[in-house]
């Protein structure tokens, strides 16, 4: 929230149209929520499902494994041991980590008979970093009523990483919010259907000009 809050100072914007996909999305809402006099407008993509925690159900890692063959859950159960094990976490190298992630997005495309966007480079530390700052149990909904900017958020109904209610969740917590569905599109819409999703967020942004 702080680097977003400093790069609107130094393009001297009085206020922003935040755009964040996935967990990017659930940061925007927070900066929002915390800088709602900045905020013109938002357009959440797939939002991580981490306004509430715990999560009670549709959690990504059980939602893999239901969809994975039988064959290989028990090759997953036993990567999952690895990746969610924190004990001896720094003694792994950023490459190590980036290699366990890049294994998760397999089993990933595997589940969903659907190919991630390709990436220049994965990240390690980033996404055990999250897993460690964020907190076993928070609620942020009631923080989302003090933004005041209208809130877009799309959702790929194939999306398994993100299921319905996660965007719906986000929906409700804003004081005007829509709900767009871009069809034949997973966690990935704007990869999937680009002309669909942009042609959504075209509709909202000229909607809130």
């Amino acid at each position: 929230m702080a680097d977003i809050e400093r790069i609107r100072g130094i393009l001297g914007q009085e206020e922003l149209i935040l755009v964040g996909h996935c967990f990017g999305g659930f940061l925007a809402s927070l900066y929002a929520a915390e800088f709602p006099e900045y905020v013109e407008g938002m357009v959440l993509v797939t939002p991580a499902k981490v306004l509430v925690l715990p999560q009670k159900e549709g959690r990504i890692f059980e939602e893999v494994r239901v969809r994975l063959p039988e064959d290989m859950r028990e090759e997953y159960d036993a990567f999952l041991s690895d990746y969610l094990s924190f004990g001896d976490i720094f003694s792994e190298s950023e490459a190590d980590l980036a290699a366990m992630n890049e294994r998760l997005t397999e089993y990933y495309e595997v589940a969903t008979s659907a190919q991630a966007p390709e990436q220049v480079e994965t990240v390690g530390w980033d996404v055990k970093a999250i897993y460690v700052s964020i907190g076993k149990r928070h609620d942020y909904r009631d923080s989302l009523q003090a933004v005041k900017a209208p809130v877009l958020v799309v959702h790929g109904p194939e999306d398994i990483y993100q299921l319905k209610g996660a965007s719906r969740s986000y929906a409700g917590a804003f004081l005007e919010a829509e709900s767009r569905l871009v069809e034949d599109a997973g966690h990935f819409p704007f990869y999937a259907q680009p002309d669909l999703f942009a042609r959504v967020v075209g509709e909202f942004l000229g909607e809130s000009e």
